[in-house]
């Protein structure tokens, strides 16, 4: 029986199911990527670095694996552990390209199976898909896909299907030895559920220095977070996630955390850091440690802020300088490489202190290869997806969001929705460049945009355009959309928990700023927001001393108070000349209308109109005073496209008895 060399390469795990996630490196020689663990083999050996007998066609890599069959056995087997075990009943899909040395000739008469398994070690459940080669000399792409009824209840619950085994010519007897090259397997993470990510939860914003100005925030201006974090801790029962720091608010280079297992590693020494003012001192960093620990006893979930551009970015010259020379030293110029490298070894202290999940800043400007030159949008996606691989493998149960791409509502035509004016008088420049607070804006809504996040960074519709965080528009918009689903899907694929993001001030992170929001105001979008089963973050500051500013902790506290009982929320009102750009609300005589703070939106209307109010009922009448339609304790999404076009007049009416007169126009 001549010789058989199967290559093995690129095997894919994609959880479809309502989504598909991300493909990364799980396995590979020349990368040294070890994120699933081979334990053993069966009826053979496996070894490693073996020269790749084929660099000219799909895999160019120079080394790869081997597994060689023993003669005489009708099987082989390689197995590998999953990091996280599959514990959800979807669909998964493994794809390999696989290179036999046969001629297609002797296909038939040569062990020509391939399986693949997944596989529940503690309880004995597994699935197999088998396919079998159909061409020999070149490479074949297989696809196996698993169904989400192929998998147990018990072996779900039992600690999932948490082992890969790659099957060899299964069932198939050979006479001699049969090599093959295993390569590049890859794959994805499960999707934490989304009741185990921010649902229903509302929280808080702690800002903590990162790097050497936590050095100087700490040891020469007295800030005391412990003190700031206890307070929050012991003040705030109902408040369920925190996002503090792990690096400082748009500087990547700097890191609350000194130690980096992974830095003392390539630099071979203990306690080697790039650069100085990188790290803070090592006493310092005990207290994001201590901090979380705070947060993580008083039963919140706590969220890491990370900025995601390349360290020499926003550095001083001298720490650009430092990280670059980093890069060129021990990652061959490999920028990309480099930060991956960096961010796990941070990563991995954090998942062992505890963190539930980060929040992952300027992820539109990841840091890419630059010794390579611009990169194209093919190879930053590519990086985008090893960069969050690597989160998922170092923090396996962490839950994640990138802040990259919004959106923003649009009418029935396409067009950007816009708010003319907040009917605030005097209302300060939100950027405080004394632009004009009034101009027109976007309204953000909560949308998945990409396939990495578990739920929606939820930044606002940003300030500089003058919107201020507590618009109007939020609530009758971005709030009622998450009202009407707190889950946003990406592509048909990615489910992701809408979160809304939001200053409590007129800037972010700065106490010196106006603040926005009241009382009612503030548990009014909590509330609705919650109750739906979405979740909201109030960016609060921090004040000079480390804890929370004496007005928001009133706030705060109101809605602390509030959630503790349950309270409704107090009934939303448009405000007062507040509209959208090319809406009107239509004036009659004033001896008709009694009360102008009703508001009809959108007006003129097509098919559906909502008020800004609640009512007991309301009569639409026609030019002719005849009654055209009726609606009874409605007062939002009010369909009337079957009425037809023109002028009439809508009488609305309260439980105290009082009546409403508003014109509205039907397109």
């Amino acid at each position: 029986m001549s010789k058989l060399n199967i290559l093995l390469i690129s095997s894919f795990f994609l959880l479809l199911g309502n989504k598909i996630h991300a493909q990364h490196i799980w396995y590979e020689n020349e990368s040294e990527k070890e994120n699933i663990t081979f334990t053993k083999t069966v009826d053979g050996t496996f070894t490693i670095n073996e020269t790749n007998p084929d660099v000219s066609d799909i895999n160019t890599n120079t080394t790869s694996s081997k597994f060689v069959r023993d003669a005489n056995v009708t099987r082989g087997f390689t197995y590998f552990d999953l990091f996280t075990p599959l514990t959800t009943a979807s669909k998964y899909t493994v794809t390999l390209k696989a290179y036999i040395d046969v001629a297609t000739s002797d296909l038939s008469f040569e062990p020509n199976r391939l399986r693949i398994y997944l596989r529940n070690t503690t309880t004995g459940d597994f699935k197999q898909v088998t396919k079998t080669f159909t061409v020999g000399q070149a490479w074949e792409e297989f696809s196996f896909v698993f169904e989400a009824t192929d998998f147990t209840t018990e072996g779900l619950e039992s600690g999932g299907y948490n082992r890969l085994d790659i099957g060899l010519g299964n069932g198939q007897e050979s006479t001699s030895e049969i090599t093959y090259y295993i390569d590049q397997i890859k794959g994805s993470i499960p999707q934490v559920p989304l009741d185990e990510v921010l649902k229903g939860s509302w929280g808080g914003r702690f800002y903590i220095r990162s790097g050497e100005d936590l050095d100087e925030y700490v040891d020469n201006r007295g800030y005391d977070y412990i003190t700031g974090a206890q307070e929050i801790a012991d003040s705030y029962p109902t408040m369920g996630h925190i996002i503090t720091n792990g690096t400082n608010n748009a500087n990547a280079q700097l890191w609350s955390l000194r130690t980096n297992p992974n830095v003392d590693a390539v630099m071979g020494a203990t306690g080697s850091v790039v650069d100085e003012e990188f790290v803070p001192s090592l006493a310092n960093e005990q207290i994001i440690i201590d901090v979380i620990d705070i947060f993580k006893n008083s039963g919140k979930k706590v969220i890491l802020y990370v900025n995601t551009q390349s360290p020499a970015n926003r550095a001083t010259a001298s720490g650009a300088v430092a990280w670059n020379n980093y890069v060129d030293t021990y990652f061959a110029g490999d920028g990309h490489a480099a930060w991956m490298n960096y961010c796990e070894g941070y990563i991995k202290r954090f998942t062992e202190i505890g963190v539930d999940g980060y929040w992952f800043d300027s992820f539109g400007s990841y840091n890419i290869n630059n010794s390579l030159g611009n990169a194209d949008v093919d190879s930053t996606t590519e990086q985008k997806d090893e960069f969050v691989a690597m989160i998922r493998n170092a923090a396996p149960n962490a839950i994640i969001t990138t802040n990259i791409d919004k959106d923003s509502f649009v009418d029935e035509n396409g067009d950007l929705i816009l708010v003319d004016t907040d009917g605030i008088d005097e209302l300060v420049g939100v950027d405080g460049t004394g632009d004009d607070p009034n101009r027109d804006y976007t309204i953000i809504k909560m949308t998945a945009t990409n396939p990495w996040s578990d739920f929606t960074a939820g930044h606002i519709t940003p300030l500089g355009q003058g919107a201020p965080p507590n618009s109007w528009a939020y609530e009758e918009f971005t709030v009622t959309d998450i009202e009407e689903s707190s889950i946003s899907i990406y592509e048909n694929e990615k489910q992701a928990l809408k979160h809304l993001f939001l200053p409590i001030r007129a800037t972010w992170s700065s106490e010196r700023s106006d603040l926005m929001f009241d009382n009612d105001q503030a548990y009014r979008f909590a509330k609705r927001i919650t109750d739906a089963g979405g979740s909201v973050t109030f960016s609060n500051t921090t004040a000079t001393d480390g804890t929370t500013s004496e007005d928001e902790v009133e706030i705060l506290t109101f809605m602390d108070q509030q959630f503790a009982i349950n309270a409704d929320a107090t009934v939303y009102e448009r405000p007062e000349g507040a509209f959208l750009v090319g809406e009107e609300v239509l004036s009659i005589e004033s001896n008709v209308l009694e009360d102008f703070s009703l508001k009809v939106f959108p007006n003129p209307v097509k098919n559906v109109f909502s008020l800004t109010k609640e009512v007991v009922s309301g009569v639409l009448y026609n030019t002719f005073g005849a009654k055209s339609y009726e609606f009874n304790n409605q007062y939002k999404n009010i369909d009337i496209s079957n009425l037809s076009s023109g002028l009439y007049l809508l009488q609305v009416n309260y439980k105290d008895g009082r009546k409403e007169h508003l014109k509205l126009l039907k397109e």
